[in-house]
């Protein structure tokens, strides 16, 4: 059996680091002893030690440690900032906008290739562009699906926040229509579902994105198969009963008429259903359903619902598809469940058994609502079966300072025996 190692920097000075054997039982002073001998250091008393998200440890973190994550040695100086960068090796510059800048790395201790989002302090004029970035840590932190980018770590820097992203190599969705749109139904299908299935996760975990364009739909590698959902900066929140967070940001082309004309501009699921069929209707025909001449002429078409007409070589069922998500009113628009239930339809004719169950267990989850609560959720799904994830697939152990944390609560919320707890509260 390999024996796994620990990976030791100094704290102050990063080009000096050592590797030490981790075994069970270890306890600091033996990482300090141990790490301090082979690194040269004097003895000293006042040595501290570091996990990558600046967090200082004690012996009762060693046995949460991940091989995997760097550890940093201090003679006493307060934790370098710049220290949970240096386990990445850069390569490229991927992309840059208002915020900041998207950065390829590769991790020296993994060899995985990642995506550093750098988001400049300086670049952030108000509180809710504040609040934007660190509702985006706070989202992805908590969400879990195939089709989802996945947040790997968040950590400051001294003028800029880093986000540490799964990397997705095959480009954007929006390139790609360019490129090769309009699709066939069965491209849609493949693709679309996918889109589909990870907003109705979001919506089944009361977030909405908000900003669903094909610039923000990405292909995970350069076989385009599978597609990630990103930029989740302006998502909101919402409940059963009322609806969440209000905000004005968004992209024009794919932002829904209430939000628009200033109706009503707050977190819904609806508005993603209405992006949502502006990307399947570029898909399918190559262009925007509302693009006009001008940003006036737009503007008033999306007011207006008034859309392109579906070409005619088009079945018919695209008609009503579009006629079911471009409503006016919000709460005439077909649901995320309603949405997934028609493109199985087509998939696989007539009533597929997902579709059905779905709706069984719709019917289920409405049967224990209020009725004013029934009034108000028009536009919110049931919570659906997640498939077990392989174990094999996920990683044994996570990030220190996430484990201790957890540690922490389970020591003073520990479940009664026989109890089982079925929800998981987001981070705070």
């Amino acid at each position: 059996m390999d024996i796994e190692k620990l990976s030791i920097f100094l704290n102050k000075n990063l080009k000096k680091s050592c590797n030490i054997s981790y075994r069970p039982k270890m306890t600091l002073n033996d990482i300090i002893s141990e790490s301090s001998e082979i690194l040269g250091l004097k003895a000293k008393r006042n040595y501290k030690v570091f996990d990558s998200a600046g967090g200082e440890l004690s012996d009762g973190d060693v046995e949460l440690l991940n091989p995997q994550e760097p550890l940093f040695l201090s003679q006493g100086e307060e934790f370098v900032k710049e220290c949970a960068l240096s386990i990445y090796t850069e390569v490229r510059v991927l992309g840059q906008g208002g915020f900041g800048t998207v950065k390829l790395y590769i991790n020296k201790i993994t060899n995985e290739e990642v995506a550093l989002k750098f988001v400049d302090y300086h670049s952030l004029l108000n509180t809710e562009d504040v609040l934007r970035m660190y509702n985006e840590i706070a989202l992805l932190r908590n969400l879990r699906h195939t089709n989802i980018v996945k947040l790997i770590d968040a950590f400051d820097l001294e003028d800029k926040m880093c986000f540490v992203m799964e990397y997705c190599s095959g480009g954007e969705l929006m390139d790609y229509i360019n490129q090769k749109g309009p699709f066939p139904e069965t491209e849609i299908y493949r693709l679309g579902a996918q889109v589909v299935d990870a907003v109705r996760y979001c919506h089944n975990s009361q977030v909405i994105h908000r900003d669903l364009k094909p610039q923000n739909v990405l292909f995970s590698n350069e076989s385009r198969t599978i597609v990630k959902i990103v930029d989740f900066g302006i998502s909101g929140m919402f409940s059963v009963g009322r609806i969440g967070e209000s905000s004005e940001a968004g992209s024009l082309l794919y932002t829904a008429p209430e939000v628009i004309s200033g109706r009503d501009n707050r977190a819904a699921p609806a508005l993603d259903v209405w992006s949502l069929g502006c990307i399947i209707y570029e898909m399918l025909t190559g262009k925007h359903p509302f693009l006009d001449e001008d940003a006036d002429s737009t503007i008033g078409r999306i007011l207006k619902g008034a859309y392109e007409a579906v070409p005619s070589n088009l079945p018919s069922h695209w008609k009503r598809f579009f006629k079911k998500i471009f409503q006016i009113s919000p709460e005439n628009r077909w649901t995320m469940l309603e949405i997934s239930s028609y493109f199985d339809k087509l998939r696989f004719g007539g009533d597929s058994s997902s579709s059905q169950n779905s709706s069984e267990e719709e019917v289920k989850a409405k049967s224990f609502k209020s009725p004013q609560e029934l009034a108000k959720t028009r536009n919110v799904d049931h919570k659906p079966t997640v498939p077990k994830s392989n174990p094999k697939s996920q990683p044994a152990k996570t990030n220190l300072a996430s484990m201790r944390k957890y540690k922490s609560q389970a020591a003073f919320k520990a479940e009664p025996k026989g109890k089982v707890q079925t929800t998981r509260k987001p981070n705070k």
